[in-house]
This record gives C-alpha cells, sequence and structure tokens, in this order.
C-alpha cells in the first residue's frame, strides 16, 4: 500500500447502518412537511409520500411524485428545523478503515445538516482528510460523480482511486463511469453490482484488493 492510494467513502449503509436512526429521532421533519404540504396532497397520498420519504432517498421520492421546486422547498426546510441528537455507531469493521495508512475522503449523498450531524454523531470527522456533501437541495447540484471529478483534477496526485459504498446507482455507478476502481459494500446480502468492480462483507477485504491492485 502507497500513498498513491486514495480511499474515497461512502457514509450511509456503507460506514454505518442507516436504519439505527429511528422515527422518533426524526419525526418533526415529517410532522413539519405534513403541515406545510397538507393543501397541496390528499390525506392518503401524503401519507403514502411520508413513508416513502422514511424508507427511500430524497430525490428518487421527489422523482416518483413529481415534486415541484416549492414542495422540495418545503422539505428542504423542515429539515433544516430539526435539531438532531442521533445515538449511532460505525459498523464494528470501520476500525478497520480507521487504521489503514491512506488518505481518506468522504462523499456523502442528501442534505447539509442532517448529513453533517449524522457525522458527528458517529465521531469520525477526524478519520477522513476531506468530507463533501453532495446536497439534494443545492440548486448547483453537480451529484457525486462531478464531486469525484473535481478530486481527481485536483487531489494530490494520487494514482489510485478507490469508491467504496453499498449504492449501485449512486456512488459505485459514477465511480464505475469514470474508471475508478469500485468496491460495493454488502452487508445486507445485496447482490454484486454491475457498476461494482469487488464486493466485499468486511472492511478487512480490502487488504488483498489494495494490495493486488
Amino acid at each position: 500500500m502507497t500513498q498513491s492510494t486514495t480511499l474515497i467513502l461512502d457514509l450511509d449503509d456503507t460506514i454505518f447502518e442507516t436504519k439505527t436512526i429511528t422515527m422518533d429521532q426524526v419525526s418533526l421533519i415529517f410532522e413539519h412537511f405534513r403541515v406545510a404540504t397538507k393543501n397541496d396532497y390528499n390525506p392518503t397520498e401524503l401519507e403514502n409520500i411520508i413513508t416513502d420519504l422514511w424508507k427511500v432517498p430524497f430525490d428518487v421520492v421527489s422523482e416518483k411524485y413529481q415534486f415541484t421546486p416549492e414542495v422540495n422547498a418545503k422539505f428542504s426546510k423542515a429539515v433544516e428545523i430539526q435539531e438532531y441528537q442521533f445515538d449511532i455507531k460505525p459498523f464494528q469493521d470501520f476500525e478497520h478503515i480507521q487504521k489503514l495508512r491512506l488518505p481518506k475522503i468522504l462523499v456523502t449523498t442528501g442534505f447539509w445538516k442532517l448529513q453533517l450531524a449524522k457525522i458527528e454523531a458517529l465521531g469520525i470527522e477526524s478519520v477522513f482528510e476531506q468530507i463533501h456533501i453532495d446536497e439534494v437541495d443545492s440548486p448547483t447540484r453537480i451529484y457525486k460523480r462531478g464531486l469525484f471529478e473535481n478530486l481527481i483534477e485536483f487531489n494530490y496526485n494520487s494514482e489510485k482511486y478507490f469508491v467504496i459504498g453499498d449504492n449501485p446507482e449512486s456512488e459505485l455507478k459514477a465511480g464505475k463511469e469514470l474508471g475508478l476502481t469500485t468496491i460495493q459494500v454488502s452487508k445486507f446480502g445485496q447482490e454484486k453490482s454491475q457498476y461494482s468492480d469487488y464486493c466485499i462483507t468486511d472492511f478487512k477485504d480490502l487488504d488483498s484488493i489494495i494490495k493486488r491492485l
């Protein structure tokens, strides 16, 4: 392993299990959103939307229900109003990532305040040399692909980049399209994606991959 290798990691369901955030910890988001949009949807549709928002990434739900910019803004405001006190921990094998003597960069998708609250609750800020948030409500959003492109262009001359994450349609697809080595984290039995070069269940499995490349 050399310093010419940089690890780019996702956050949700890669470093920690998102389901360990319970509904009561974020309930005010949905209460504020429910009140703000009660005139935009009938009660049944609104409850279906809120159910999906709890289970599925925001941008997927927004596209599914064809949210207007105004509805998007209402959810963003609800996220901003909420104060967060998460009781969450990284996956146990994340200790292995911490021990790897390689540059590490965190690239996560979501709302700025919410993602920062997760990172702070996990206590992982010091693990990463850089932290970047792909803000879903940013008018100048460049998505993870754009962030990866910027990192490759401006980062410290690394020869190898390893994109490590769980989402085939997000970081893995973006990394694959850019010709980076993609490593899928399968903590819950997910099948290997077409966009992943490797699939691991434990971060210790990274050692053999990094040495091989």
